[in-house]
């Protein structure tokens, strides 16, 4: 099966990396300007943060709201710390859904940009703007149901806020399958209450005060070793400071279920004002009476050590690795790397039964953002039952690294952000043996008929 998941990546990587990258034509000409090369980049890549009301602190929308931030942008987007998109694009899968990333021919057209001057050009190049949805709305579509955590106060200088919230009645007379799940986080004051805090706070005020929160309905057990299929497709998830919403793959199913109850274990952090807020958890179901296919895990945590994170004061590059054993057949169809502040980097290599090897993905972290790797639906990792998923971690607990507080201390295994962990936490449809075989026969015929179309 796994020489399937290769033949994709020898295609992804000649793609991804073709021999000494050359700057666009566009980007190597003296009349690259912003309403005809530029613009379209923002619009795809940056705007649905960067505008009026989003995440980030400054709009890229107009030619005068971008102008003054242009060589910023060129260093940003150079070093690929902008868009927030850390997969590494000469390793392993590259085919994701909602990739925000930019190609290196994108990345010199905005420094060519910055380089001649920030150039406007002509206006009638300008694309028509994004109509953009509401900051507020759900992009997941108006949910069946939301249900919100307690309301919670993060003091505005403390140490990290902890604590284990609910049970919330979720109100469901029957059994409901999930087909996505969106958390938002809900500041409890007024306008002018927050502009007063945001001209008041100190450097650290941002958009989130929710660090992470994981949130389980009452049934599900937790711990998640030698579960059951049943057991595993319980509703269990958690979610991280800017975390985009989780999308089900179609004929999987996630119950939520009857007369259930929501618990929220809370983590908070400090930003210099006193921030009132809570968690809205907003669901879509399929249809009733819809049966899913195939078995999805709610909440798989890989790669934990626990007290065997280890990572001394002023050291970069210190390296763990851990290994998990694939218990069924599934298909990996999420990356989701989890770390604290001094996490630098993470990689994931399949070990398939018969000992061949095969990097699956690596990308670098950043504790500012918690992303979410979704696979295109024919390049999600296929993996057979006995498959070692070897996860490995780097950790830079140095000045060089801006999220960590202090690099003169040791850090550890805890929930603190001063503190660390290592986890994988991916999302796996999980297969029976039929269901194996028919999925590795289905991704046999289309890879073969997408050969087939490059040749023609």
């Amino acid at each position: 099966m796994h020489a399937i998941i290769r033949c994709a990546l020898a295609t992804t990587a000649a793609v991804a990396l073709p021999a000494g990258v050359a700057p666009a034509t566009a980007a190597a000409a003296d009349d690259v300007t912003f309403t005809r090369d530029v613009a379209p980049i923002l619009q795809r890549s940056c705007q649905s943060c960067h505008r009026p009301g989003a995440l980030a602190p400054m709009s890229f929308e107009t030619y005068e709201d971008a102008r003054p931030w242009a060589r910023s942008m060129k260093q940003k987007t150079a070093l690929r710390e902008m868009p927030p998109w850390f997969i590494e694009k000469n390793i392993g899968v590259q085919q994701f859904k909602d990739d925000i990333s930019l190609s290196d021919e994108e990345i010199a057209i905005i420094g060519a940009w910055a380089d001649a001057g920030a150039p406007r050009g002509n206006p009638a190049d300008m694309p028509p703007p994004v109509e953009w949805a509401d900051a507020d709305e759900w992009t997941i579509g108006e949910p069946d149901l939301i249900v919100s955590s307690p309301r919670m106060v993060a003091p505005a200088v403390s140490a990290d806020y902890h604590d284990e919230l609910g049970p919330v009645p979720t109100g469901l007379t029957e059994d409901r399958y999930i087909k996505a799940v969106e958390v938002k986080e809900v500041r409890l004051w007024d306008e002018a209450t927050q502009a007063e805090a945001r001209e008041n706070a100190r450097s650290g005020f941002g958009n989130f005060t929710i660090h992470h929160i994981g949130v389980h309905s009452s049934e599900v057990f937790t711990e998640q070793t030698d579960l059951s299929l049943e057991d595993r497709s319980r509703f269990r998830m958690v979610y991280s400071l800017g975390q985009n919403a989780t999308i089900y793959p179609e004929d999987t199913g996630i119950t939520l279920a009857a007369g259930s109850e929501l618990r929220f274990t809370v983590h908070l952090y400090s930003s210099g004002v006193e921030v009132p807020v809570r968690a809205d958890v907003g669901f879509t179901f399929h249809p009733e009476g819809y049966e899913p296919e195939y078995k999805q895990s709610g909440f798989l945590a890989m790669g934990n050590i626990g007290d065997g994170l280890d990572i001394p004061a002023g050291e970069d590059d210190v390296r763990f690795d851990s290994f998990y054993t694939m218990p069924q057949h599934g298909v990996l169809t999420t990356y989701e790397p989890h770390m604290h502040s001094s996490g630098k980097r993470m990689c994931v290599e399949a070990v398939y039964p018969d000992n061949t090897r095969e990097m699956l993905n690596c990308s670098k972290y950043d504790h500012s953002w918690a992303r979410v790797y979704v696979y295109e639906d024919d390049y999600a990792p296929i993996l057979p039952k006995g498959t070692v998923l070897h996860i490995v971690g780097w950790y830079d607990n140095t000045p060089k690294n801006r999220n960590v507080v202090d690099p003169r201390n040791w850090k550890g295994w805890g929930n603190r952000s001063i503190d660390d962990m290592f986890l994988l936490l991916p999302k796996v449809t999980f297969l029976d043996e039929e269901q194996y075989a028919e999925v590795v026969a289905e991704r046999e015929a289309r890879l073969a008929g997408q050969a087939t179309n490059q040749q023609d």
